[in-house]
């Protein structure tokens, strides 16, 4: 391992009491753990900053561009070009944390359409990859730490029922903020209808905690609803039948949820009703394993406070998507 590879994941992350006044998350048969006695992430301190950035490279049809080097890559930090040090492609193993919404608005058949696709999703998981399932409604319930076990995870959402209202903003803090090991890549992937009912947790305050982790954040949400209408038959039985689908209404946080999507360099997927849950992720999954991670010492910049990041590949029909910044002290 490099130099600068060493001093990123030898530092660590101060969140700054940020998050004092939220609820805890409970592990099954554990004690609750709140967010500041949580284990804390990479900060990035040495002589020069050291600094990782998970960069994804796609073409104009969302394909995957791989191959490249770090000669390829453009770095700006506040503004000032860096020279990056390395680049990694696929080496690094993945933790996988899928928090799912159970609250009253999830229904038992939803339920098993989850199950399925979070039990297919760690099928998909490499030889070293782990999964982290959360299940949150007004409260956030840590029940499976990172684990290969797919029968502890199947277990817990048989075992989940849905009901209550929604901490969400709560919920999200806390995954960004649980334990994480700084030489594998965190890959956070949120289902939730997007309303949150009873959290504590101010959109400022997790657009604070956002930046200052290296976490991936990704929502799966509703993008459309089915139009359900009656109709009696012949017998004069009334069944319930589909007239199509209508577009989601805005929800009150969804500028939030972009904001948090583009700090992390993640991604909002959004699903239908009848959305096949098992490719929707997989697609997370495969977009954040496609991903490059750039190592760089920034230097010509002030070591203290956000630091706003910058990312290019100078190619014709390249779409490139990375965190917006990360916080040195």
């Amino acid at each position: 391992m490099s130099r600068i590879r060493q001093r990123v994941v030898a530092s660590a992350i101060v969140v700054a009491g940020l998050m004092a006044a939220m609820p805890g998350a409970e592990p099954t048969g554990g004690a609750a753990v709140s967010p500041q006695d949580a284990p804390q992430q990479p900060t990035f301190r040495s002589g020069a900053t050291a600094v990782a950035v998970d960069v994804t490279v796609r073409d104009r049809s969302r394909r995957s561009i791989t191959g490249l080097a770090a000669t390829d890559f453009q770095v700006f930090d506040n503004g000032v070009r860096q020279e990056v040090a390395e680049v990694s492609y696929g080496k690094l193993p993945i933790d996988v944390t899928v928090a799912l919404d159970v609250s009253y608005s999830v229904t038992g058949a939803l339920l098993e359409r989850l199950r399925r696709g979070v039990v297919q999703l760690m099928g998909d998981l490499g030889r070293e990859d782990r999964l982290k399932l959360m299940l949150f409604n007004m409260r956030v319930t840590r029940t499976t730490d990172f684990t290969r076990d797919v029968r502890s995870v199947e277990r817990a959402i048989r075992e989940a029922t849905a009901g209550g209202g929604t901490a969400l903003l709560d919920a999200v803090s806390v995954a960004l903020v649980s334990s994480a090991t700084p030489d594998r890549r965190q890959l956070v992937v949120f289902f939730t209808d997007g309303g949150d009912s009873s959290s504590i947790t101010t959109p400022a305050m997790l657009t604070a905690v956002a930046q200052r982790t290296r976490a991936t954040l990704t929502f799966v949400m509703p993008g459309s609803f089915p139009i359900l209408r009656t109709a009696v038959g012949s017998s004069g039985d009334v069944r319930v039948v589909s007239a199509g689908v209508t577009p989601a209404p805005p929800r009150p946080l969804d500028a939030l949820f972009r904001t948090l999507a583009a700090e992390t360099g993640g991604s909002i997927l959004s699903v239908g009703a009848s959305t096949d849950l098992t490719a929707t992720f997989r697609r997370a999954l495969e977009e954040f394993r496609s991903t490059y991670v750039l190592y760089y010492n920034a230097r010509g910049v002030d070591r203290g406070g956000y630091h706003a990041i910058e990312v290019r590949v100078p190619r014709e029909g390249v779409v490139v998507q990375a965190r917006r910044g990360y916080f040195s002290s």
